[in-house]
């Protein structure tokens, strides 16, 4: 009898783990649902959650109407083999966000964990470059849907990497944003400028800093990330002769003080 019930216990763990082996991938959706704060889906989900693909929907979060589809199919696939370490390997495929796949390497741990993020078969500091339509920015609702940028956004990542430790989040690397052109519905004139956003992780703080490198709206500023909050001053103006042309971009980017508008997040 004894030996009876270890076979129906082996037996029941054999049919759970091939159950969970094949789980759909609309599992994975759920988790990074709930793991983004809503704001990111995993729609028309195929495969499993080892192996599969999806349509990447940003949200604006719980209660918000607003929804928009990133261009594409992404594709991943997870390797399990040194899970028994507390390591996973995935690859991202996103041909029309990138022609570089991405690999994100992860450790978990109860207390401390780690990812990393990298061009698949390159060394660690191989930069990684994709490329979105600031439109999608229009899902997150207020106040990206009033301002409604458009152009692209050019993403460069290189030696990126989080640690989160005590419930505390550290980056460590580089994120360069590039947004050339920008144009607003709120603007007659356009393009509005071009401008750079700089994440660089060092030690407990990931400095944050903007510029303008041309074009009639001027932004600059700079500020810090300590893995729980974000803390941002910085200043926005229009150049000679386009200050009413700029006048309804500038009263949404924050206090105005003479000739420009402080900005504080």
């Amino acid at each position: 009898m004894f030996h009876r019930r270890w076979l129906w216990l082996a037996a029941f763990l054999g049919a759970l783990w091939a159950l969970l082996w094949q789980a759909p991938a609309s599992w994975l959706s759920a988790v990074v649902w709930r793991a983004s704060g809503q704001h990111l889906l995993l729609a028309q989900a195929q495969g499993t959650w080892r192996d599969g693909s999806a349509l990447l929907v940003l949200e604006g979060g719980a209660g918000s109407r607003g929804a928009t589809a990133l261009p594409g199919m992404l594709h991943w696939t997870i390797g399990l083999s040194q899970l028994w370490r507390g390591e996973l390997r995935a690859r991202i495929d996103w041909p029309t966000v990138s022609p570089q796949a991405l690999q994100v390497d992860a450790r978990l741990g109860l207390s401390q964990s780690a990812v990393a993020l990298r061009p698949a078969g390159d060394g660690p500091d191989a930069p990684w470059q994709g490329a979105l339509p600031l439109a999608v920015l229009e899902g997150l609702g207020t106040p990206w849907n009033t301002v409604a940028l458009q152009g692209q956004a050019q993403f460069t990542l290189r030696g990126l990497h989080l640690e989160s430790v005590a419930g505390r989040t550290r980056l460590g690397g580089q994120i360069q944003i590039d947004l050339p052109d920008v144009a607003s519905r709120l603007s007659v004139v356009a393009p509005i400028g071009s401008y750079t956003l700089s994440i660089t992780g060092q030690g407990a703080d990931a400095q944050v800093s903007l510029r303008s490198s041309k074009g009639p709206l001027l932004l600059e500023g700079k500020g810090a990330w300590n893995g729980q909050a974000l803390q941002f001053l910085g200043t926005g103006r229009a150049t000679p002769g386009n200050e009413a042309a700029m006048a309804n971009l500038l009263s949404l980017l924050g206090r105005r003080e003479g000739d420009h508008v402080q900005i504080a997040l």
